[in-house]
């Protein structure tokens, strides 16, 4: 079964893989960072050095009492949006005319032309010269200008600088405003700050100023003209009452108004009077029909009743005593009868009298009623048009006093107005001057220094990360893993020295048995050995992705490796195109052996070579102009290893790369296992998964990765991270490099 080629991850960075990256790209970011540093330190240096100056402005909000200042222009608010106008109105192009004024900045140099231009003249046009110079072609002619079009453009150029050069901030929840203005002269700075912050506050009051003298102005006019509506509405109503005879009293009311009220209450008071009349009188008969003569007295309280009805008291008192003592005919009882009689006929007339007494009391009262009602028919009749008139009239006092009333108002308006003319005080005031500033505020050395070490470092930093990321090469054993699924059976570190040839890394074996490329290559014997338990592999093929990957050095150092072991070995160059096995031996190949044995001109056993500083067996090869893939394909190269896989106890094959040519796919079906070679950060990894596709197609055993020539130090920081690097230095006692 051949290899299982993982898809290629992207991978991330851990904390351990940034850690690592810093200090495996620690040059790359020191040299950023000294290189952004060395830059910033030339600019910085190189700069003009600008002053800020500073100001504060509160804006205030007590009031001058003395008169009502909110009659024309209130005080300022301190929300939000009245503090943002007062921002606006601070970088506001007219305080800043303000500004030049103040400081009389207009009458700085401004150069016109050489020779000066008189005011009004036109500066002199483009001559021919212009138009004929092709490199005016695309370009606007000058325009013409007056020195006043100049003077108007110098001056905006003033504004847009002092605008430029001018921040105003709040002072947090306060209502406190800061003026900063930068320039490269530290007196200019502190001038300008100052002189914007009294123009602010000089615009204040002349705003105020205006207003109120606007104010008083639109009242006195408007004054004068409510004086003379108030005259036409007064002459209007007193040409009404007199065209309608209408007379009013010095209340207000009219005296007709008057008279229908004093004769209402004197017909209430009449027919108050005759319904008592009409009561007695009512009363009085029923009595007089009951033959209650006493009472009638009793009620009207008439004095000659009274007397009768003693009198008439006693001779009935007599009678009943002369008729026990006398009887019913004594002349004395007929005289009392006589008497009696007389009485009660005075008290019946009496009562008569009492009784038409009352009956004229109630006519009287009735025609008074009615002499009233008549009366008062009469004055309503009257009242009713005068009312019509009244409406009217009442139109006409309402507009009189009303135009009273507005004229009143505006007189008291223009008083107050006119009396805080003299006393207006701005909404804010200086709380501090602007003071000419010592220290340059930019460049801030200490401060670039700071940022240009951080922005360095992070440059630098962001650099090994994208160099790191557009690194194809492999570094790891999971990187191999997560790319071709083939285990790393060892790791052949990089020889000190530049550029070891074969031969003296492959002698490093021999030379130094108990060093760490010795062991490596062990390691990898081993890991061989048991990529088959069952049936330890014997014929190995070694081949890479590309050349120049350490395949040669690694088959001639596993030879030596396993015939130090007492292992019978036998070495075969299979690279047909670039053999480098006998040049490593240093061994005059003159003959084509491996040529030789396969065309059947020669056995093998007469072909061999052995290793001059060990027992290895070579079967050797030189440069051929056939078709190498025929000859490595044949069945010659089939009988041939399974003539050496009797004979020997391992047999390496040295073979082309695998992408370049074709050569080893030929070979590949006929070994027992195959060790790929890859070279440390140098490999391709789409070179690395190319190979192991085409192994895995092929459907060869692997028994799994060689990473060679490996910078031991980072190879350790890159597989175990910045503990491991430091773990690397105690391995040093394991070896004898």
């Amino acid at each position: 079964m051949g290899p299982d080629v993982a898809p290629e991850g992207s991978g991330g960075f851990d904390l351990n893989s940034l850690l690592r990256i810093m200090i495996i790209r620690q040059r790359l970011i020191v040299g950023t960072a000294l290189v952004v540093i060395a830059i910033t330190l030339l600019v910085v240096f190189t700069m003009t050095p600008l002053y800020d100056a500073k100001a504060f402005v509160l804006l205030d909000q007590r009031q001058n009492k003395v008169v009502d200042l909110d009659a024309v222009l209130s005080g300022l608010a301190t929300d939000p949006t009245s503090v943002e106008n007062q921002l606006q109105i601070l970088r506001s192009r007219s305080l800043m005319s303000h500004v030049i004024d103040k400081l009389h900045l207009d009458r700085e140099v401004m150069t016109i032309n050489a020779q000066g231009t008189p005011p009004h003249k036109k500066v002199p046009t483009p001559d021919l010269s212009f138009y004929i110079n092709p490199l005016n072609w695309f370009s606007t002619p000058p325009v013409t200008k007056t020195l006043e079009q100049l003077k108007a453009e110098h001056r905006e150029q003033l504004i847009n600088g002092l605008l430029g050069a001018e921040t105003v901030t709040i002072l947090g929840r306060s209502s406190a405003l800061q003026i900063t203005f930068r320039s490269s002269d530290a007196q200019r700075a502190a001038e300008t700050t100052n002189a914007i912050a009294d123009s602010y506050v000089e615009d204040q009051l002349n705003a105020k100023f205006e207003a109120t003298q606007k104010t008083s102005q639109w009242l006195a006019e408007r004054l004068q003209q409510m004086s003379t509506q108030m005259q036409a509405a007064d002459a209007a109503v007193q040409e009404y009452k007199a065209e309608k005879n209408i007379n009013q009293t010095a209340t207000g009311g009219s005296v007709l108004d008057q008279q229908l009220a004093q004769l209402n209450a004197q017909l209430i008071t009449a027919r108050s009077d005759l319904a008592a009349a009409q009561a007695s009188f009512s009363q009085v008969r029923q009595l007089q029909a009951n033959g209650q003569a006493e009472e009638v007295a009793q009620v009207f309280q008439s004095g000659m009743i009274q007397q009768l009805s003693a009198q008439q008291a006693d001779l009935l008192r007599q009678k009943a005593q002369y008729l026990t003592m006398y009887g019913p005919r004594h002349p004395k009882m007929v005289d009392l009868e006589s008497q009696l009689r007389d009485v009660s006929g005075k008290i019946g007339e009496e009562v008569k009298r009492v009784v038409q007494t009352v009956a004229n009391n109630v006519a009287v009262a009735n025609a008074h009623v009615q002499s009233l009602e008549e009366s008062l028919a009469n004055l309503e009749s009257q009242n009713r048009l005068q009312n019509k008139d009244e409406i009217k009239l009442s139109e006409l006092q309402a507009q009189s006093t009303s135009a009273h009333q507005l004229y009143d108002t505006f007189l008291a308006k223009f008083k107050e107005t006119q009396g805080q003319q003299d006393v207006q005080t701005p909404d804010s005031r200086i709380i501090s001057s602007a003071i000419v500033p010592t220290t340059p505020v930019v460049p801030d050395k200490a401060r670039a220094i700071e940022l240009a070490v951080a922005g360095g470092l992070l440059l630098g930093f962001l650099l090994a990360l994208l160099a790191e990321r557009l690194d194809g090469g492999v570094r790891t054993t999971e990187q191999i893993e997560r790319l071709v699924g083939l285990p790393v059976l060892s790791t052949m570190p990089e020889l000190s020295g530049s550029k070891k040839s074969n031969k003296e890394a492959s002698d490093r074996v021999l030379e130094k048995p108990m060093s760490s490329f010795a062991e490596a290559f062990r390691g990898l014997l081993i890991g061989i050995k048991h990529s088959n338990i069952d049936r330890p592999p014997k014929v190995i093929l070694v081949t890479s992705s590309m050349p120049d990957e350490g395949k040669s050095t690694v088959a001639l150092s596993l030879a030596r490796i396993a015939a130090r072991g007492d292992q019978k070995v036998l070495l075969i160059d299979c690279d047909l195109r670039h053999p480098s096995i006998a040049e490593a031996l240093g061994l005059a190949n003159e003959a084509n052996s491996l040529v030789d044995v396969l065309s059947g001109l020669a056995p093998f056993k007469v072909r061999l070579l052995q290793d001059p500083r060990s027992t290895v067996q070579c079967l050797l090869t030189s440069r051929i102009k056939g078709n190498p893939p025929d000859l490595l394909g044949s069945e010659a190269m089939m009988q041939l290893l399974v003539g050496v896989k009797a004979a020997f106890d391992l047999v390496i094959i040295d073979s082309a790369p695998l992408l370049p040519v074709n050569d080893t796919r030929m070979l590949a079906h006929m070994v027992d296992t195959v060790t790929f070679v890859v070279r440390w950060d140098k490999t391709p990894r789409a070179a690395l998964v190319s190979a192991a596709r085409i192994l895995a197609d092929l459907g060869v055993p692997v028994a799994g990765v060689v990473m060679s020539r490996a910078d031991s130090k980072r190879h350790h920081y890159y597989n175990y991270g910045y503990r491991g690097y430091y773990n690397y230095h105690n391995y040093d006692k394991y070896y004898n490099d």
